[in-house]
Parts: C-alpha cells; structure tokens; sequence
C-alpha cells in the first residue's frame, strides 16, 4: 500500500511542477503585456493558483488512479501500460492547451475558450491569421516542454509493477478490503479536488482572483480548468444565465429605461431620403491611430475625410471580435463575453438587418472581403441576412496578389470599386478590410513607428493608403454624388498607447459618417458625447425615415435625436465596462471590486454606471439565451 500512496504523490507533484513551470513560461512570453505589474504580485499568483490546480489535479488523475486500482486487483502489467499511454496523451494535451493560450493572449490579452476553439473549425483559417512568430512559438514549446515533461515522466513517475510473491501470499478477503479502502479514497480524493473541496458552492473560476489586475488573475486560472469550465458553462449557460444581478424583471426595466426617449425625433443630416450606402468595415482599428480622434498620426488620410464629415470621437464597439462587431453594426446586436450570435444559425437568422429592410424599397446589397468568410462563422450570417452579391477571397482572380489571410487592402480597394460600378442603384454594399489583422503580411516596407505593437499600426497606414486610393477612384464614378460613405471598426486592438483590455479607451473606436449626400452644415462636425457601434444602422434608418424598419433594433438609439441617453456598453473576454459622457467603469467577472472607475468621487454616478452595465449584460444575454 505504500507504494500506491506513493506513486500517487509523485503524480501528483509532477502535474503541479508542470503548472509551475508552465505558469512561469506565460510571464516570460507575456512579458510587454505586464507594464508596471510586481514581482511580488506574480508571486502572489503562483500561491493562489494552487485551489484551481488542485481541481485540475482531480481532473487529470482520476482515470490513471482508478486503473491502478485494478491493477492493485489483477496485477497485469498491460494496465500500467495504459496508464502510461494515457498520461503521455494528456501532457501533450495539456501543453496544447497552455501554450496555445499564451499566444492567444498575446495577441486577443485572453485566455483560451470554447470561443477560441469555434474558430479551429476552420483550421486553416487559424493559421492563415497567426503571425510566423505566434505559430513558431506555439509549436515549439508544445514540442519541446512535451518531450521533457515525457522523458523525465519515464525516468521518474512510470507505474511501476507490484512484486507478485507477496500478493500471491495475501489472502483474497484481505486484498478485497484494500482494494475497497484504496477504491474510496481514490473517488473521494476525486470528488472533493475536482469540486474544490466540501464547501457549499463548488470552485470557481473567480477563486483564484486575488487583485484587480486582470492579467496575473488570469495566470493564476489553470488554462486546462479554465477550458473544461469554458466548454461546460457554453452548454449550460443556455439553460440558465450566467448573470443573475437582479430579478429579471427589474433588469429589463432598468435597460428599457435607458433606451426611452420623451421624444422620437430626429435632426436631419441627410440631403436625400434615399442615397447610396457604402460600409467600410475597419478590421481591427482604434481611434489612438488617429491624430482626429485623439490619436496619433498614423492615419492621414482617414484623419483627413473625418474633418470633412461627420466624425464621432467616443464611440465604442459592442464586443472584440469580428464575428461580434458586424452584426453590432449591421443588425444593431449586441453580445456578451464570448458570446457571439452569428455562431448560432439558429439565433442569427431572426435578426434584422440594414440590407434586408431596404430590399422592399428597391435597393441591391453586397458583402465584399478579400478573405474567407468561414472564419468566425461569417459567412453563415451573411447568406442568412440574403445579401445579393457576396464576394470573399475564392471569388476573385487568382492573378491577384495575396497574402497569408486573403487579398490585401489596396488591392481589394479597387475591387470593390469595380463591385460597386456593377451594382444597381440604390444599392447598400459592405467591404470588410484585411490588411490590419494578423499576420500583417501586406507588401512594403514597416517602418519602426512605436515601440510595441509596431506591425499593428504599419498596418493602420497601409490601410488607410488603400482607403485613399478608393476615395480618388469613386469620385470618379457617376454614383459618388448620391453615396453615404459609412466608415467604422468592427472592434480595436492592442495600441502603441497601451491602455489596459478592461479600460473604456482600450475599445474606442473611430466611426465617420461622410458624402456629398450630408448637409453642408454638418460636414465637419465632431459628436463628442457617447454612442455605441450598435447605434448606426438605426441612426441611418431614421434619417431615411423609415419607422417600422428601425422598430427592429430595440438594443440601438438614435445618434441624432437631441434627446436620446449617452451610453455605451461593451463586452471583453472575461469583462465588460459601460460608459457615459462623464466617464466610465469596467468590471472583470467573478470579482465584485471594479477593476476601473474614473468615478471615484462620485460615488452616486459610480453606482448608477456599475447598475446599468450590468442589467444591460444580463438582459443581453437573457434574449441571446431564449432566442
């Protein structure tokens, strides 16, 4: 019996140096991300982290200890021999997952989830989109730390066999009992680590919290627990919200609140009730990239046609990811920490959309990207919204030139105005830009703008040379005059600035409303109060005067009606912060302190900001959840 209990122990330990190491492996590849974070607060992670490695433990040696119950039973050696192939099996699992969500959260400052893992459904896609860097980096520590942790699991931790003289010797009723006894302790031992121990509630992911700094939290979640936990609370959670602040009722209240207004009115910026609409999806862009925009000059011309038209300088997107921040935009929609509509066909298709309220009035639509529209399910809601023409990267000559992810801005600029030369007026058209997304693979030279994410905001000027280039062509073509230029993010990035993931201004986002079809008195006028992404489309419905199609979009307000709320609220991997015009909070899940407030001195307002962001989360997620 000794030698089970130790041989026990020594898995055990080896799975908690493995979380050890590969913990301290995350800070060294995080490192730029850190900023001002203390030595003395990654310690402090390390010792926190040990309940959810604990449950982890649970999780990884159930099946190895149960099977050695068996073999304390029928001693064959073909039982150790499972047991070994199954640990080999789960360290390179376990390396997989670690590894892969240190170079997630390098590039999305999130830990790996079952919202991550929709996208390896393309595969290929994946790939396409990760820097040289991120997938060296990847594959070599998974191949690397894998072997040692085998190697040295052979050498050191490998179930041995039982001597068989003495069991031979032990009468059959006494090695019964033991197996019995051995068989309780390993199903308890399983129980109570897995759950956390013999409290109430069992263990969560916010028990490792211990500080509001959102990134040694993070480490301190083991990324196995966290993904397990991810997989099952995405099935769950639609039987039951995970968001549970208020009873439902007073939650909707409070949202349907924010959203009356005393008066539906609208002043008036366009000259025509029916002008062309031209999107430009901006994949990736924050306002910090220009100078317009509180930024710094990396984007001349977009920092040129704002001053032109009508430019919103606190605008925010509804989430951080593209398959989030399109139908924020088109279908007005919002999202919650993870959660994307589009993922589920089912809930996508009821929702309304800008192109499919303006078929009945003559109006042809299109869908441009340079891409695959597969990543992020895409496609899916594009084909279930009905646009007429949809175009992605497959669709093009293949003379074109491209690049890992699809065909580059520039040349995509010239391809959507050749699309829009073909299309019927009046039409409402879409492109989706490439270039600013990783692997920034566009052609030419990068410049050492910034000192951190350099590539990211070359990218932010080679895109805006590629919109420069679209706007001298189009207004050459004979339906400029009559065209509403629309121009926004899908959602931000990572900047030079390095603002915190959980800081309203991390996720401010530029949004230009531009075309010789706006009055000549709002052109160049700057809306410095609040808005959100989700507001755009009801805006321009409104503007067209068209009531029983903006009807629809219940999660929008109007931009131009003088009596509308200033707010916005938008969703992180594991946050979400609401804004207004006097500043804003940002809270992180599982923990009740926030993790931002620019309020503190106004305790009134603090309280009333953290009140409505989360009745907002909860009634989002509550009719994402029956829809």
């Amino acid at each position: 019996m000794k030698a089970i209990f130790r041989q026990a122990l020594f898995l055990l330990l080896f799975w908690f140096g493995i979380f050890f190491l590969n913990r301290i492996i995350f800070y060294c590849c995080v490192g730029p991300l850190l900023g001002d974070v203390s030595f003395s607060l990654m310690l402090r992670s390390l010792y926190h982290s040990l309940r959810l490695d604990m449950s982890t433990v649970g999780y990884l040696t159930v099946f190895p200890l149960t099977l050695y119950f068996i073999y304390f039973l029928i001693r064959k050696k073909v039982v150790l021999h499972v047991i070994d192939t199954f640990n080999y099996l789960v360290i390179v699992v376990y390396n997989l997952i670690a590894f892969g969500e240190i170079c997630l959260y390098r590039e999305w400052k999130a830990k790996l989830s079952m919202q991550a893992l929709e996208h390896f459904t393309h595969p290929d896609e994946v790939f396409k989109s990760a820097s040289i860097g991120l997938t060296l980096l990847f594959f070599s520590l998974s191949i690397v730390f894998s072997w040692i942790y085998i190697r040295f699991y052979i050498r050191k931790i490998s179930f041995k066999p039982f001597h068989p003289a003495p069991a031979l010797r032990e009468p059959v009723k006494g090695l019964a009992l033991k197996g019995f006894g051995l068989l309780v302790l390993v199903v308890g031992f399983a129980i109570i680590s897995i759950r956390g121990g013999l409290q109430a509630i069992p263990i969560q992911s916010s028990d490792a919290y211990f500080c509001t700094t959102p990134i040694v939290n993070d480490a301190a979640v083991n990324p196995f627990w966290n993904l397990v936990y991810s997989i099952m609370q995405y099935e769950g959670n639609l039987k039951e919200n995970p968001y549970k602040d208020f009873p439902q009722e007073k939650a909707d209240a409070i949202v349907k609140s924010m959203f009356a207004v005393p008066k539906d009115t609208t002043s008036q910026f366009l000259t025509t009730e029916r002008p062309n609409i031209v999107f430009i999806l901006l994949e990736s862009w924050s306002a910090y990239t220009i100078k317009s925009f509180g930024g710094d000059d990396y984007a001349p011309f977009m920092d040129s046609i704002s001053r032109q038209g009508i430019r919103f300088t606190k605008l925010y997107p509804a989430g951080y990811v593209s398959d989030q921040g399109i139908p924020a935009v088109l279908s007005g929609y919002p999202c919650n920490s993870r959660i994307a509509i589009i993922n589920d066909n089912s809930k996508s298709v009821p929702l309304p959309c800008i192109n499919q309220d303006l078929k009945k009035y003559g109006y042809q639509s299109g869908f441009i990207f340079g891409g695959d529209l597969n990543y992020g399910n895409i496609r899916s809601y594009i084909y279930n919204k009905k646009f007429d023409v949809i175009k992605e990267e497959r669709d093009f000559e293949s003379s074109i030139p491209r690049g890992k992810l699809g065909i580059q801005d520039k040349e995509m600029a010239a391809e959507y105005i050749r699309l829009l030369n073909e299309a019927k007026a009046p039409f409402v058209y879409s492109w989706f830009t490439l270039s600013s997304h990783m692997p920034y693979d566009f052609p030419g030279e990068k410049k050492q703008l910034v000192k951190t994410e350099n590539e990211y905001v070359n990218s932010i000027t080679y895109s805006d040379a590629a919109l420069k280039q679209f706007f001298i062509e189009a207004k050459k073509q004979s339906w400029y005059k009559n065209t509403l230029f629309v121009l926004v993010a899908d959602h931000s990035h990572a900047s030079h600035r390095e603002f915190n993931v959980y800081d309203a201004e991390y996720h401010r986002i530029p949004l230009v409303l531009f075309g010789e079809v706006i009055d000549t008195a709002y052109r160049g006028k700057v809306i410095d109060q609040v808005y959100s992404q989700l507001d755009i489309t009801y805006s321009i419905l409104k503007q067209m005067k068209l009531q029983e199609e903006s009807r629809q979009y219940v999660w929008s307000k109007n931009i131009f009606n003088p009596y509308s709320k200033h707010f916005a609220f938008y969703c992180s991997y594991s946050g979400a912060g609401f804004i207004g015009d006097q500043g804003f909070v940002g809270f992180q899940h599982g923990l009740n302190e926030l993790i931002f407030n620019t309020l503190e001195g106004n305790k009134a307002l603090s309280d009333s900001l953290t009140l409505s962001g989360k009745a907002f989360q909860q009634s989002v997620y509550e009719d994402y959840r029956l829809k």
